[in-house]
């Protein structure tokens, strides 16, 4: 778990109160070349600063009114590539790999981010000896291997557990010292013999350390990622349905765990419907969102989520597309009256969109030349003549018009937030596929 928590909290810097640089260097630098700096407040990022990275190098300065606690810094956000470090009042210099931020970034000052990483890397050896010892005695069928075992097993707890002390106590009054406290892990006096039984101990003791109202917690992504890491790696099953049994439990006791921490829960729970749209679970999508999230405080919850988790449901791979009508010649079409086709693509496009002005073309000109597909292309317009000059040629498409736009019911049934989007459906307008864009949905035809 504490390397997974490091992989989120990637020790980078920052400073602030006055003078209080953040110095930075990555190497190689490939083609970043900006830093977007947020400061997480109750698990969510605030946008603070930003700067240019030259040569590999950047510097940002913080406002005197910029508070201590949890920042990230990203230099890619389309991929979601960020570092992120604890900031308490000090100059904070580094250097990292991008390409593998977690094993290669290196302080050189920084007094939190310092005992933290070193907490981290010794803790882990520790932990990972003992999972070791731990599996080896799962294995062990004669008297003797296991007295050596546990042997070996309770003098590495023994120094697991006075390195814990010892960080705790250097690192009394930091920042840095709420997740050492809080990232303590159970271990027991001996190694089990039965892996159900270690399991069950792990799960009974997963948040003994963890202070659910340390605001220090709170605001960073720290009790967030423990409550989901409970869900989803304390949870397996070699089916889907014992899966959601096992995943209901957990929620249900995860949540009780917190407690009346509104904040806490609607992030958790946010976390874990976002999870389970991309599974296209919806079991459990239905499970949170009817058991707990709807519950939750009107002012905590977030329509614009549950509009996209709705259509989110209703376009899952699998289901079948939901049906639409236009008018074409004086007559009224829709979607499911279409046959004769092994596929058929529905795509979201607006002609003042500029990703769509060179994306479409090439579409166009790839698909038209291949069999037994159709396409149905809706024009999100604000006036006709721009799309009817865009789809003037486009003879082989069914192009719709859609002067409602972003108000379009089809764009509410299909949860369309950003255009070109793409839909493949089968003959029975069954959703096949959801191509984030073009060049995928090319790979699934290119070979047909």
């Amino acid at each position: 778990m504490l390397k997974k928590f490091l992989l989120l909290l990637l020790l980078f810097s920052i400073s602030i109160h006055g003078q209080f640089n953040i110095k930075g260097t990555i190497n190689p630098v490939n083609n970043y070349t900006w830093i977007l700096l947020y400061k997480l407040e109750n698990g969510k990022k605030v946008f603070v600063n930003n700067a240019n990275i030259e040569n590999g190098k950047f510097q940002l300065k913080l406002s005197e009114k910029e508070s201590n606690g949890i920042y990230r810094a990203y230099y890619q956000l389309e991929n979601n590539l960020y570092v992120e470090f604890i900031y308490n009042d000090e100059e904070v210099t580094f250097n990292f790999d991008p390409n593998n931020p977690s094993e290669s970034i290196e302080f050189t000052s920084s007094q939190e981010n310092i005992i933290f990483q070193d907490y981290h890397k010794t803790i882990s050896s520790n932990q990972k000896t003992i999972d070791s010892i731990q599996v080896d005695f799962f294995r062990s069928n004669h008297d003797k291997t296991d007295e050596t075992l546990i042997k070996k097993y309770q003098k590495t707890l023994t120094k697991l557990q006075n390195n814990q002390d010892q960080f705790e106590k250097k690192s009394k009054g930091l920042l840095a010292n709420h997740f050492i406290k809080a990232s303590a892990q159970n271990n027991a006096s001996i190694p089990f013999k039965n892996p159900q039984d270690y399991l069950n101990t792990m799960k009974s003791h997963f948040f003994d350390a963890i202070a659910f109202q340390d605001t220090v917690l709170s605001n960073s992504s720290f009790i967030n990622d423990r409550l989901t890491d409970y869900v989803f790696y304390l949870n397996q099953a070699n089916d889907q349905e014992s899966k959601n049994t096992l995943h209901k439990k957990a929620i249900t006791d995860a949540v009780n765990k917190v407690g009346d921490n509104p904040i806490i829960l609607k992030n958790f729970e946010e976390s874990l419907l976002q999870n389970y749209v991309e599974l296209e679970n919806n079991e459990m999508v239905n499970f949170v969102m009817n058991n707990f999230y709807n519950n939750l405080p009107d002012t905590y919850q977030d329509a614009a989520l549950q509009f996209q988790i709705t259509a989110a449901m209703k376009t899952a791979i699998g289901k079948k597309a939901t049906d639409f009508s236009w008018e074409a010649n004086g007559h009224t079409k829709n979607l499911y009256s279409l046959i004769g086709q092994d596929y058929y693509i529905v795509v979201f496009f607006s002609s003042g969109c500029p990703h769509c002005q060179v994306e479409i073309p090439e579409f166009h000109n790839f698909i038209k030349e291949i069999e037994n597909i159709k396409v149905i292309s809706i024009g999100l317009e604000d006036e006709k003549e721009a799309w009817e000059k865009m789809t003037e040629n486009y003879n082989e498409f069914t192009n719709i018009l859609d002067l409602d736009k972003w108000n379009s019911q089809k764009v509410k049934d299909y949860g369309i937030t950003a255009i070109p989007s793409y839909f493949v459906l089968d003959a029975n307008k069954n959703i096949l596929a959801k191509p984030n864009d073009f060049e995928e949905l090319k790979t699934m035809f290119e070979t047909k």
